[in-house]
């Protein structure tokens, strides 16, 4: 299985830095607006997040698939309702071709607080890959499939991120690497200053782009040169300055790739 980026490529083809607590960033930092769904994968479990808490577990268990009749086998551990299609499953040759569940609009619901083993039926695959891409809008998880063993790939995903509060913790094969806080958004005469730390455990680059400040009727803004990347190294902190022209009190929001809100933070 090639390394996933977004759904629309998947559809194709398939230490020593010390983190701030939230109480001490809301003292110094962008407040966080709207509501946020996230999928975080360690080892075979992906954990579902919203609004940087807990949500529910899905582990893939088992496989099977004798002649070609293939059976998942899920594990879903919830603290709060969670509803899924069984579409958003697909399993993969591995020459890339990709098969629906045999039922693929099959909802699933697990309520809050509850351990429901899950089953999706599939017909004429064999040992390959699967991956859970809610809505086919994100990836939230990958496996491999071999024989009745299904192992976790978290390797192969693109990071993932959680807003907690005013902080974004980004995720590259579930362990965090760096924290993101916008701590000040400051426009004089239209003129825009965003200030973010970013606290890094291991070496992290991102580009200032995915930063867009969004007015109070809806205009986007886009970073002066913002396509730049800028790399942090490890295990240390810095604050980096983005610059934007013509903006107002209204929203930021950081969307680092086209499949994922990384955060949003409201701005006056």
């Amino acid at each position: 299985m090639k390394k996933l980026a977004t759904v629309g490529v998947v559809a194709l083809a398939l230490g020593g830095t010390v983190l701030m607590s939230p109480a001490a960033q809301a003292a110094t930092a962008l407040p966080a607006t709207g509501h946020q769904t996230a999928y975080v994968q360690r080892g075979d479990t992906v954990t579902v997040y919203r609004d940087g808490a807990v949500k529910a577990k899905v582990t893939a268990v088992s496989s099977a698939h004798p002649g070609g009749d293939g059976k998942l086998v899920l594990t879903v551990e919830t603290k709060k309702a969670l509803s899924f299609s069984a579409g958003d499953w697909l399993w993969e040759d591995p020459s890339g071709g990709d098969h629906e569940a045999d039922d693929a609009n099959r909802k699933i619901s697990v309520p809050a607080n509850t351990t429901k083993k899950v089953t999706i039926d599939y017909t004429g695959v064999g040992n390959g890959d699967v991956i859970w891409a809610p809505g086919l809008k994100t990836v939230a998880g990958a496996w491999y499939v071999k024989g009745r063993t299904v192992t976790g790939a978290s390797e192969l995903l693109p990071a993932s991120y959680v807003q907690r509060g005013s902080a974004v913790t980004v995720y590259q094969a579930g362990k965090a690497v760096a924290k993101v806080t916008p701590t000040s958004a400051r426009h004089p005469d239209g003129k825009g200053t965003l200030k973010l730390k970013v606290e890094a455990l291991k070496k992290f680059s991102f580009k200032p782009a995915g930063f867009v400040w969004e007015d109070a009727d809806g205009g986007d803004h886009q970073a002066v040169n913002g396509k730049k990347a800028v790399t942090v190294k490890a295990k240390t902190n810095k604050t980096i300055t983005v610059k934007y022209t013509d903006v107002a009190d209204g929203a930021l929001f950081w969307s680092p790739r086209a499949d994922v809100i990384a955060g949003a933070w409201k701005i006056g």
